[in-house]
């Protein structure tokens, strides 16, 4: 019996899809070392709001640089979410998959790790570095069994 129980709990997990949504953080104040967000950077954290808004978000992750945790807590809050901080040197897709099995995830990142996260999961170069002055970029990943699909959309 447990046998059979253990098979079909795997079963279902198997059925589950999961959902990884990664933006880049919104545009940064300035050049120092742990900017905020400028104006128009605040103005699409608004936007990015309003495009999830009809979304379920179950889980939320940020790096610690402000510009990153501003442009994540905007969305967050208004789904009543807290975040979860991650350092981008240990960051592995694999592990908050199989953490949030069956759940919609968003990552905020930085140009610089993105990309290079998703090509790294997905073992090809598929994704190119982010230029320094785009920002809307969306990328999505669904993990439905073994099926594995991945795509960019930008949304300026």
């Amino acid at each position: 019996d447990l046998l059979l129980l253990l098979i079909f709990q795997n079963t279902l997990a198997q059925s589950e899809t999961t959902t990884v949504y990664f933006i880049r953080h919104a545009e940064k104040a300035d050049s120092s070392p742990n900017p905020e967000l400028s104006e128009e950077g605040i103005k699409r954290s608004v936007r990015w709001t309003k495009l999830f808004e009809k979304t379920q978000i179950d889980v939320f992750y940020t790096t610690l640089t402000r510009r990153a945790q501003m442009t994540c807590s905007t969305i967050a809050t208004s789904k009543q979410k807290d975040m979860i901080f991650y350092d981008y040197a240990k960051f592995s897709i694999q592990e908050i998959i199989a953490k949030h099995s069956g759940k919609t995830i968003l990552v905020v990142g930085h140009s610089n790790t993105i990309p290079q996260q998703i090509n790294t999961f997905l073992g090809e170069e598929v994704y190119r570095q982010i230029d320094e002055n785009e920002f809307g970029n969306l990328y999505t990943i669904t993990i439905n069994g073994d099926k594995i699909e991945h795509k960019l959309t930008n949304h300026n």
